[in-house]
This record gives C-alpha cells, structure tokens and sequence, in this order.
C-alpha cells in the first residue's frame, strides 16, 4: 500500500551507523573504558529534532538507538517482541555502568518489595537502601503525536553522553527503560507517509489506522491484552515492577499547552492512594520545573480523569501512571498560529492554570522542549528520592495484601459455568495481570453457598488484588456535574468495565473469610470435555449456541466446506434438552476434525447423536460470503476486524471499487461497523488531497449508494452496528426512530452496562441469556418501532444501569435496541449499541455473528433435516 515513495539521502553520520555491528538482543557498550564521544541526534539526522516541518523517521531512529548503545555504555538496546506487522519492538534501557552490570538484583530486590508478605519494615528498608527505582518512559503511543517520538533521541543522548551531576545523579540511581514507540508500525507509517507527501498538494497527516486494527484505541487495551504491542509492554511491566510509568501524549492545538497530573476526579478507588499521592506530587513537580524554565500554559485537574483500567495497568500494580499531553502543532510539524492573531488558550490564571500562554503561535520545538522538561522533571526527583520511592512502593504493595477492613474477601468463579470459553478467557485476563488463582480441589461453602471441586477462588489479600477488583466489581461512577444542576462531567474515556458481565461469567463476591482446600494455578488452560465417538453415518454433532465461542465453531465448519445446520426451536437428543440455535453438523471427517480443534481452544462441549434429530431448523449457507466494510481511519471496524481474524471468520474488506459491480455476486452479508455515515459513504476521502493507494476509500458515490440499497433489496443481509444505523434508516428509510433526548441533562450513558431484555426465540439472539446486559456508549441509540421485529430492548421499567454511570435512564424504558427488517428480499439488522465494543464485550457478540449467519440461512422443516443435513 505505502508502494510511492521519495526518499532523500541519509546524512553521513546515519550512513557510517549503518556499517557498525548491531545485534538484536541486548547491545552493551563495544569500548566501555574508553567509549568515544556520543553522535548528536543533530549530527546523525541532519537536523535538530522539533525543526519545522521535519521528521525524523522511525528506521532512522531505531538506528540511532543500535548507535548510541554501541557507543555509550549507559545504554543496552533490545528488542523484546514483534508487533502486529512483525516488526521488531524496541526498549532501551539507559542507567549506570555499575547499575546495568546489576540488573538482574536490582530486578530481585523490585519483586520482593513486589510482594512484601513475610518481609519485615525494617528488611524492605534495606532492600529500598540498595536497590534502585524502575521509571518506564512510554512515546509514541499514538503515533500522529509525533513529538512524544522526536523527543526520545534527545533524552537518550543526554543520558548517554552528558556528565553534568544532574544526569550522574538520575545514572546513579535510577534504571531507566524507554520505549521509544508502544506503536512501532504506526510511528513508520505516519513519518514515513510525512516525508513522502512534502512538496506535494496531499495532505501531510497519515489518513489510516495507525495500528494494525485499533489506531488510537491501542491505549485502551490495559485489561483485555489483546494486541501484541499492548501484551509486550504488560510483560515488560510485570518482569521490572516499575515505580513510575510516564507516558508521552499530545492533546489538541487550541488549549493549554501542556496537561500534567494531578487528575481531574473521579479517581478508581482501587488505586492505592499512596500511589494517587505520589502521581500528584511527582506530576506538580514537573509542573514546578516547567514554570521555573518559563514555560507557560501549564494545566493540571482539568480533562483527564484517573477512572478506567483501559489506560492505566500500572496503577494496580504499585506505580504511578504519569500522563503528559502536550498540545500538538499545525499538520504534525508545522507552527500552529492563533486564527485571531492573540495568545492561544485560555487567559484566565486559576488555581490548577498559574501562567496562561502567552504567544499567538506554537511549534513542534516547543513540544519537545515542554516534554524534555517533563521527562527529566521527573527522572530528578525519583533519583533524589530514590529510597522513598522504593519505601513507598512496598507500602502500597503492603496494603495490598493487608487490605484491612470494608474489603471483600475475594471472588470465587463457580465451575459450572454458562460458557466454558468465557470463564477461559476471564481467568487469562486475570493471570497476565499477575492475579493469584487458586483452584479447589473438593467441594466447599461460602456466604452460605456451596461450590463443585474446580471453582476457581482469587482472594483480594494478594499483590494485585486491586487489579481483579476493579474488573470484577460492579462500577459505580460518581454523578459530577460541570456546575451543580449544569451539565454532566465527561469522563476521558469510560465508565465501566465489569468482566463478568461483559464476558458472561457468574462470579461471586465472597465478603467473609471462608476454608477450602485449593491448589494453585500458574497457567490458565481451557476445559477438556471429553470429545464423544463418531456418531455413525445418520447421526449429528451437536454444539449448543451459549458460548460466544459457538462463532468459532461455524468459521471452522464453513472453512472445512461442512454441511451445518442450526435447530429454530428446542428439542431433546441423547438424554439432554438442546437449545434453540445448537448447531446440527453432518458426522463426517472434516466435521470432526474442525469440531475437536475448536472444541480444544475453547473448552466448549461437542455432543454427537446416533440419530440426526427432526426439528425446524435453518441450514447455512456454505462459504458465507462476509464483507466487513473498510471505513477510513475506523476504529470499531478495526476492533472487529482483530475479532474476525481471531475467531476464523472467512471476510472480505469491502471498498469503494465494490460497488462499481454487483454487491450480490460478491457477498451475502455485510457489515457496516460503527461510525460509518452516509458521506463516509458516498463522498468518502477527498481525492484531491490523498493520493491514490488511497483509492479504495474515496467513497462509492450515489451509483455506489443505490447499489447497497439493491444488495439488500436483491436478498443480502446487511448490518448496521451504534451510530451507523442512521445511516441504514436513510438507505431503507427503516421505520425505526430515535427515542432518547440529545441534551445531555436529560440522557447520558458515557460507556455503561445497561439492562437488556431479548427474544431468545429469534435467530439473532440465539444463545443469548434473556437478560444480558449490553454495553452502551455516548453515541449509541434506543428506537421506537412502528415496523420489525425487535430481538432486543430496554426493560419496560426498573433499574437500566448495570455497572458506571447514566443519566436519565427512564427514556429507555421499553424501547428498542436490536431490530431486524425486511427489506424487499433481503435483511437489514440494526444494532443500537455496540455488541462488540473494544471486543471487550464479547458475551453480546453472539448476536453480531447470529445476524451474519442468519440472513443468508435458509429455512429447513423437521422432516426434511436428516437429509439435509446428510446431502440427500
């Protein structure tokens, strides 16, 4: 895709680093005693980092990285991954040369104070005397914030070269570990993408996801660890046990100049307050170095909350979490200049705003100037304070696993579970978070309650019992208000996160010591039904809808060319009640062999029937032709996109060029994420600004328009997911309307789990509980329904909210989320809300995979299934 380039020559000093010998793994210092004066970032790029209008690119500085760890024997570079496009990840790790010849002590001392049970005061006072704190320095986590990746060269060559007593003093005690990109791929695009587009009318700021699937959300996956990136960075956590974690951002262009914690409330109640108190004081330190340098536009408790686990892993492990966000420049690397000639941002000094910014213009040399400060702000005063900040990180560690009273007990995960896949993938979420499992070995009882051998029990008393709190309770965020009786104060982000019911697992929280006898679990591993006999040439295999799993199972079956069915009612077979929506599959080879795989990777159960059973059923069609429509820059479509491939959906990305032809011929169901509008549509990206490898989203126009309407119309099913089904509504002028109030006083759900009501009868709901609560965000809807059938909706009365916040809940009462049309011969299904959000709510996603299946199905009587099912 990125196939048209125009490169300039490397300045002479990258060309010489090119020819030095550099491997992959750790790269200590060539000439220790007598190492020669480190290259200037200046003198390697050719430039000073912050110049107008120009980058350094990312290839460019990883090989400045390799160069200053050969030169510099205060720098080991290493890559210790892949990321999504198996590129390597880098991680430089900058300290003394006395420091480094120890790391694997210092790494010692940092776990135990880690876990602190059975260490005395007076022990982790001596292991604070001698060891050293850990600072994780994040950039470039979004990768069109281009500063946070600019300034990294110049920290490093400072650290490695500099011999004044400040930075003798942060060598001497501190181990610093830089990533200098958490999103190495989209640093390359966006650089690269800039530099190829100079001289030239396009415009300069990269148009696409800059991460393989989820662009800017790849710093909302702190919970789920589904992006390889994102699981690298959690590792490199869990193996330090760093103090602090500062991570680099840019924010807009218009406000103030600079934000630094302390945050603006709510904070999570889980995060240890030490560790809330030390990111304010650490954060107004850096505000203090920023004034003193006269830097103006400083901002604190404004925007950015400390709430949601999705941006923060560290937190509930014992360090700070350190956000900059520095105000970004005109087309990444261009002065940004006020429209009215005046100084930018706001003018009026308050308590959390000392100095307004003075200047009407605002360049990417400021950016990383403002940045440096912070950076070194910080490393200053961890280093001064080295063993307080090792004394307090063993207080907060010894909190944790003496957590006094008002806590619970702990949590226990009962063995018979709904979806042996879900309880899978929750107890992952918790062990890569380094939650301590306990497995019982014989049946026990607890709040009076009696649980199987198996149950799984996570007691709160343990180092990161924060952490499997936070995931496992119900959220309540806290009403706030700009103004009392104003409107509602929007959090950064989100407000819930409640795992189990996002995943669909009961778990129970246990307030009272209880005794079971338990054995330890260091690896989480799916179940192991036992896989039955071959069901003998008129039998079935049968795998009941319950699991979001069941999704797989199809993939599989459609892949293998598998004839599969799905029953349309209940039935019993093989002395058990089988559900609407169990998929009936013919006992061949290939049946078999697709099943035991999937069944292996999820747990999930496989039955098989000597007789194939009489019931109405639907039979799917083979090869189901899906298209997942490749919006620009589209953030949910890139979420599912990541699922698709997970779970083994065979989909096509549908383009612009598609609808040139006949969508019929090409798919049978598509579907449009959210955030896809009519415009997004029809006029797409501006040709004349892109160039043309971004044909493909130039939009389908009014021919392209009248064509979806006719794939539909002509029998295809399509689908419509949160804010896209206003764009459906135009396409089939659907009889649906919006029920729920725009002005935010009077509804607001800011990313909540609310109360669902479903059909469990009709085919998209098939599997699904009759109250699963689903996810609902700001830009989601509820709908009055003149037309259709309605498979979900909103309880008619009583409590919505489920887990975080909302507002006006009572204009849900009775109304519509998911419905589905028929239009002409074909089938459009509109979802509300997001039933794949993030891919954090995974229970819900059964319907989004009920809906791709069923509209293609066709619909097979009792009689005639063992034939059909048979080929005959």
């Amino acid at each position: 895709m990125r196939n048209w380039t125009r490169r300039g020559l490397l300045p002479a000093a990258a060309l010489l680093a090119l020819a030095l010998p550099v491997s992959s793994g750790l790269v200590p210092s060539s000439t220790a005693h007598a190492a020669p004066r480190v290259t200037t970032p200046e003198q390697f790029f050719g430039f000073t980092l912050g110049s107008e209008g120009r980058l350094a690119r990312w290839a460019d500085m990883v090989r400045y990285y390799k160069l200053v760890a050969d030169r510099s024997e205060r720098v080991l570079y290493q890559e210790i991954g892949k990321t999504a496009t198996g590129k390597p990840f880098p991680v430089l790790t900058v300290s003394s040369p006395a420091n480094l010849a120890k790391l694997d002590r210092i790494k010692q001392i940092n776990r135990r104070l880690a876990d602190p049970r059975g260490l005395t005061e007076a022990q982790a006072r001596k292991l604070a005397a001698e060891g050293r704190p850990v600072y994780l320095l994040e950039a470039a986590i979004h990768s069109t914030e281009v500063g946070t990746a600019q300034v990294i060269p110049n920290i490093l060559h400072r650290l490695a070269d500099e011999k004044s007593t400040t930075v003798t003093e942060i060598l001497d005690n501190i181990v610093l570990l830089i990533i200098p990109a958490q999103s190495p791929d989209g640093t390359e695009w966006v650089g690269d993408y800039f530099d190829q587009t100079a001289g030239t009318t396009y415009a300069r700021t990269y148009p696409d996801l800059y991460q393989k699937y989820i662009g800017h959300d790849d710093n909302r996956d702190w919970f789920m660890f589904t992006q390889p990136e994102t699981k690298l960075s959690v590792a490199l956590q869990n193996d330090w046990k760093p103090q602090v974690v500062q991570n680099l951002h840019q924010m807009g262009s218009g406000g103030a100049r600079i934000f630094i914690p302390p945050y603006l409330s709510p904070n999570d109640p889980n995060i240890d307050p030490i560790t809330v108190q030390q990111t304010n004081s650490l954060g107004m330190e850096m505000s203090r170095s920023l004034t003193a340098e006269g830097k103006k536009g400083v901002t604190w408790g404004s925007t950015y909350d400390y709430w949601t686990p999705s941006r923060q892993y560290m937190t509930y492990h014992g360090a700070p979490r350190i956000l900059v966000e520095a105000a970004s420049a005109r087309d990444l690397a261009y002065t940004y200049t006020s429209s009215n000639g005046g100084p930018i941002g706001p003018q009026q000094p308050d308590t959390n705003f000392i100095e307004p910014y003075d200047q009407s213009s605002w360049s990417l040399a400021q950016i990383v100037d403002y940045l440096d400060t912070t950076v070194f702000a910080g490393l200053s005063n961890v280093a001064k304070y080295r063993a307080e900040w090792l004394f307090n990180f063993y207080r907060t560690q010894r909190n944790a696993v003496n957590p006094g009273a008002g806590k619970p007990y702990g949590y226990i995960v009962p063995a018979d579970q709904r979806d042996p896949f879900a309880t899978y993938e929750l107890l992952t979420v918790l062990r890569t978070g380094e939650v301590e499992i306990e497995q019982a070995t014989a049946p026990f009882t607890a709040n009076g309650k009696r649980y199987d051998a198996g149950s799984w029990i996570i007691r709160y008393a343990q180092p990161y019992g924060r952490f499997a709190k936070t995931l496992l309770e119900v959220q309540h965020y806290p009403d706030l208000r700009e103004y009392p009786g104003g409107p509602p104060q929007s959090p950064y982000d989100v407000t819930a996160q409640t795992l189990p019911m996002l995943l669909g697992v009961r778990v129970d929280t246990v307030a009272q010591p209880f005794s079971a006898s338990t054995t330890q679990i260091r690896t989480v591993r799916p179940a192991s039904p036992p896989f039955p006999a071959q069901p003998g040439a008129r039998g079935a295999y049968l795998v009941g809808p319950e699991s979001y799993g069941t999704a797989m199972f199809i993939a599989a079956l459609q892949k293998a060319g598998v004839r599969t069915l799905r029953a349309s009612a209940e039935f019993s077979s093989g002395g058990r009640a089988h559900a609407p929506g169990t998929l009936i599959v013919e006992p061949t080879a290939e049946a078999r062999a697709a099943l035991r795989e999937v069944s292996r990777k999820t747990g999930v159960p496989v039955h098989a029937v000597g007789q194939a059973p009489r019931v109405a059923a639907e039979r799917l069609k083979d090869g189901t032709r899906i298209g997942l429509y490749r919006g620009i820059n589209n953030i949910p479509g890139g979420w599912m996109k990541w699922l698709f491939e997970q779970y083994g959906i065979g989909f096509t990305e549908v383009v612009a060029d598609d609808f040139t032809g006949d969508l019929n011929a090409k798919y049978d169901t598509i579907v449009l994420p959210a955030g896809i509008s009519r415009n997004d549509l029809v006029a797409g990206l501006n040709r004349d600004r892109y160039p043309a490898e971004w044909s493909w989203a130039y939009g389908v126009g009014e021919a392209g328009w009248a064509e979806l309407r006719r794939f539909v119309e002509d029998g295809g099913t399509l689908l419509a997911i949160g804010d896209s089904v206003a764009t459906a509504r135009q396409l089939a002028n659907l009889p649906i309307t919006p029920a729920l109030p725009s002005d935010e006083h009077e509804f607001y759900s800011p990313g909540s789990i609310l109360s669902q009501r479903f059909d469990t009868s009709d085919p998209v709901a098939w599997g699904m509980r009759p109250d699963t609560p689903v996810w609902f965000g700001e830009n989601d809807q509820a709908y009055t329904v003149s037309a259709g059938d309605v498979v979900s909706s909103f309880p008619e009365s009583g409590e919505q909210l489920q887990s975080g916040w909302l507002i006006g809940g009572e204009h849900l009462n009775g109304k519509a989320n998911v419905v589905k049309h028929r239009v002409g011969a074909g089938l459009i299904v509109t979802f509300g809300s997001e039933p794949t959000f993030r891919t954090w709510s995974r229970d819900p996603s059964k319907l989004l995979f009920n809906a791709i299946y069923h509209g293609p199905s066709t619909s097979v009587q009792p009689s005639a299934v063992p034939a059909a099912l048979l080929g005959g």
